[in-house]
């Protein structure tokens, strides 16, 4: 079906190619005027700018994110002063703070990450039905705690009574149980170890952008520490909108819209959608969104970075964000060999589930 979809986008792309191209041959030849393409051109070249918010100051993303790896002769290079007699350098982020290790999401992750020498947090911003700021990944309770329930109908009350170690690999290390935290117990500790955090919004609401605003207002040193993003651009864009100082990115995979997971190979058993008729409309956003990310979105928005799906990235890729001054981020890496791979031969910074097999962070 996406197959055939995309067939057809880009034969539909290929006619209007051709239909401008004649309209332009017309006006310019036939009329001697200035095709409308030019004029139309202008006016949406214009209009972009005006609706931009531009990238925070170079240096004030780096104070975040260090010196690009990719700007490093070697691996192990290290340079000039950065409190400690270093430079900072962002190469490995722990994903959920390390989920595989710890309950994703939880306090002890990120104290476990400290403890290893890990620098900088991924994690998930979410909101109960009571609008409490709450750090938690998915719509639903059931995967992490083993009860049933969905996020959005839940109040605190009810949400911080559950154990989020019930269906973790690991959970008889976790004697004493660990409960969700709050979103400010979570910035409170990540600041308290001079970690840095990309803080991943799950809500498009006018509350959780007020929430934000709020919370980077009451904690001024997290302009210098941590980086929103979401799926979302609209959620980054009326953020920075209120608020051009705040560092952010945007998170990418191809299919967001028509797969619950992406796979190179396309499992078929993961379409979000069993009617045909939605799920061809799935399939039509996920051409459009994935067209205007990479040549608008990201503009309008003023990231500093994207995180992209591992299996999405190619030197190519990398150089063509390197351009624009924008960092790449893999996700989610978590095999010794494509660590390496992203690390080493590609230089860019990952987001990992485990930190066991660390080096050099």
């Amino acid at each position: 079906m996406h197959g055939t979809v995309e067939l057809i986008l880009n034969c539909a792309s290929l006619w209007l190619v051709l239909q401008t191209v004649w309209s332009i041959f017309i006006s310019v030849f036939y009329n001697f005027g200035t095709p409308c393409i030019i004029w139309g051109s202008l006016i949406i070249a214009i209009g972009l700018k005006l609706a931009r918010i531009p990238q925070p100051n170079l240096s004030v993303a780096q104070e975040i994110l260090g010196v690009d790896p990719l700007s490093l002769e070697k691996d192990n290079a290290k340079s000039k002063d950065h409190g400690n007699g270093e430079q900072y350098c962002m190469r490995v982020v722990a994903h959920r703070g390390g989920g595989y290790d710890y309950p994703e999401n939880s306090l002890s992750a990120f104290r476990n990450c400290q403890e290893r020498g890990c620098t900088a947090i991924e994690f998930d911003l979410s909101l109960t039905k009571d609008n409490v700021p709450i750090i938690f990944h998915d719509s639903t309770v059931d995967r992490v705690t083993g009860t049933v329930g969905t996020l959005k109908d839940m109040t605190w009350d009810q949400l911080k009574q559950l154990d989020i170690t019930h269906n973790h690999p690991l959970q008889q290390k976790f004697v004493n149980g660990e409960k969700i935290p709050m979103f400010h117990e979570g910035i409170e500790t990540c600041l308290s170890n001079e970690q840095r955090m990309i803080i991943d919004i799950k809500e498009s609401s006018i509350e959780m952008v007020q929430i934000v605003l709020d919370t980077f207002k009451k904690y001024p040193k997290m302009y210098q520490r941590a980086i929103i993003s979401s799926f979302n651009p609209m959620v980054v864009y009326m953020i920075r909108r209120r608020d051009p100082k705040i560092v952010a990115g945007l998170t990418w995979r191809p299919r967001f819209f028509s797969r619950t997971l992406y796979s190179p190979l396309d499992n078929p058993t993961s379409k979000k959608y069993d009617n045909v008729f939605k799920h061809l409309a799935a399939c039509v956003l996920d051409y459009i969104y994935d067209w205007t990310f990479h040549r608008f979105f990201y503009y309008i928005v003023g990231v500093s970075v994207v995180l992209l799906h591992k299996d999405a990235i190619n030197p190519h890729i990398i150089q063509e964000w390197h351009d624009r001054e924008i960092r790449v981020m893999a996700w989610t890496v978590n095999l010794p060999s494509e660590k390496s791979h992203f690390s080493r031969l590609l230089k860019i910074t990952y987001l990992t589930d485990t930190l066991l097999v660390e080096k050099d962070m």
